[in-house]
């Protein structure tokens, strides 16, 4: 399971992320999206979580 969490989020706070990953079974990762908003609406931001997921995904598919 990859969670990924804006820390200026304030639609999803940090402890639900951080219950979400504490749950999950392995294989798992946190990634931390300094400045990005809950919608990715600043395309820098959606281009990066998009190249992140699928390299972060090669590896299991």
């Amino acid at each position: 399971m990859l969670v990924l969490h804006s820390p200026q989020g304030t639609t999803v706070e940090i402890e639900n992320a951080a219950k979400i990953y504490s749950a999950a079974r392995h294989p798992k990762s946190f990634i931390s999206l300094n400045g990005a908003d809950h919608l990715l609406s600043d395309r820098k931001d959606s281009q990066y979580v998009g190249n992140a997921i699928a390299t972060w995904a090669d590896r299991y598919l």
